[in-house]
């Protein structure tokens, strides 16, 4: 199994860096082969040598002689894990290097044993020289593209080295708790009977933070809707659109379903909409509501395409726009990897377009919540500070969000080592 495993990891990294796919995608597919207990190895290399790729590539090329060619870029990816192996991970060094050499059988390229171990050998050896090297260079230290951590830079000058690290520790795990069906402190109750060590979190009032990541079938009454999956700063969206719980309410881009499940959890007598562009996408908010017990109009298309609602007919519309992603980096390290400057740009013009195409359909007195993942300004406080540029009819309402960054127009939470992602709102209100 070990032997097949090393083969899955090689494909599997190729396929992002030649952006064939996700790594939550690819993962998934390849662990529907039954690993069993391998399975979590699989996914801590993955997940491993994606967060750390820019230093491990930069520790690489100061230990091999020459690049390697196109067709070997499975041992260049096999040295990578040997390297994150050696340097993060708490497997003996003399473990990592006879397995690694072994594998390279499992990829027919036998020649490749001496070079591998060679190479691993004089990155063990000079692992401080090696180390050293790479903290001159920030791209390469905090293992960030060079084009995102300038962007960072230049976005959040102050806080830039603290979203670095940030993105590169592991997120926990934290839960939303359904205050139709329990209140927070009942839950944690249920998760202090089942041995599941948990905590409230401060950002959300039904936000629960588990010491650890655990399955979500041994979370107590998750089968029957009592809790589901949500960062605590994506959870803020039911208490910052203002509702009463009677308006109709399009929820512009719902896949997964995380926020139409909070929103209805806390109104359940929305007449809700949930739309988005991908249909394969809307099974997630399908499933969600089913588990949830929660009702909503489940429609799949695309703003920017077809009109297919009459003007001025929501009271509110929620549009968590499609964005870089740059707010959870530290739940997708492949990002890293599968993100470009030209993608965010395109992104950022999706972004304006669904705007453009959602305002006509907000009653006047309405209010548009926009929000992203992302921490970059284009996407969030300049995107909609040119939003409001040319649109008269469109303010902006204050925010007020503990431990949001003071940006000029909306509210910008920025990843914290332990607790909440990055993540960007903004509300606009539709004047008279």
């Amino acid at each position: 199994m070990a032997a097949d495993l090393y083969g899955h990891y090689c494909r599997i990294l190729l396929c992002i860096r030649g952006r064939q796919g996700s790594l939550n995608s690819l993962l998934d597919a390849t662990l529907k082969q039954e690993l069993g207990t391998e399975a979590a190895r699989l996914q801590e290399w993955c997940y491993g040598v994606c967060r750390w790729y820019q230093r491990l590539d930069a520790i690489a090329a100061q230990v091999l002689e020459r690049p390697l060619r196109a067709k070997d870029q499975d041992i260049h990816c096999l040295i990578l894990l040997g390297l994150y192996q050696l340097y993060f991970m708490r497997t003996p060094d003399h473990a990592v290097l006879h397995e690694t050499v072994a594998a390279a059988d499992t990829l027919h390229k036998p020649w490749a044993k001496n070079l591998i171990n060679a190479v691993l050998r004089e990155a063990q050896r000079s692992r401080d020289t090696l180390l050293a090297h790479c903290a001159k260079d920030y791209s390469q230290w905090y293992s960030h593209p060079e084009w995102l951590l300038s962007q960072l830079k230049r976005d959040w000058p102050r806080h830039y080295r603290d979203i670095l690290e940030a993105n590169n520790a592991p997120a926990p795990m934290t839960l939303r708790v359904n205050r139709r069906q329990l209140s927070r402190e009942e839950y944690l109750t249920h998760l202090d009977a089942a041995g599941i060590a948990a905590e409230a979190d401060s950002l959300a009032p039904y936000a629960v933070q588990l010491s650890k990541p655990c399955d979500v079938h041994s979370l107590p009454g998750f089968s029957e809707g009592w809790v589901s999956v949500q960062d605590a700063a994506s959870q803020l969206v039911a208490e910052i659109l203002p509702l009463t719980g009677s308006e109709r309410v399009l929820d512009a881009c719902a896949a997964p379903g995380g926020k139409t499940c909070a929103l209805l959890e806390a109104w359940p007598e929305l007449d809700l909409i949930a739309q988005d562009a991908e249909a394969a996408r809307l099974e997630r908010v399908r499933d969600n509501l089913t588990r949830l017990k929660l009702n909503a109009q489940v429609t799949c298309g695309d703003l920017t395409q077809t009109p297919s609602y009459a003007a001025a007919c929501f009271d509110a519309i929620l549009l968590d726009a499609p964005c870089s992603g740059s707010g959870v980096i530290r739940r997708h390290p492949d990002i890293k990897l599968l993100r470009t400057p030209e993608e965010v740009s395109a992104l950022a013009q999706k972004q304006r377009a669904l705007l453009e195409a959602a305002w006509p359909l907000l009653r006047r007195g309405g209010r548009l919540l926009y929000s992203t993942c992302s921490v970059l300004s284009s996407e969030n406080a300049a995107q909609i500070a040119a939003f409001l540029a040319d649109h008269a009819d469109a303010q902006a309402l204050p925010l007020a969000i503990p431990t949001a960054q003071e940006v000029k127009t909306g509210a910008q939470l920025l990843p914290q080592q332990g607790g909440h992602d990055g993540f960007y709102y903004a509300l606009l209100f539709k004047t008279a």
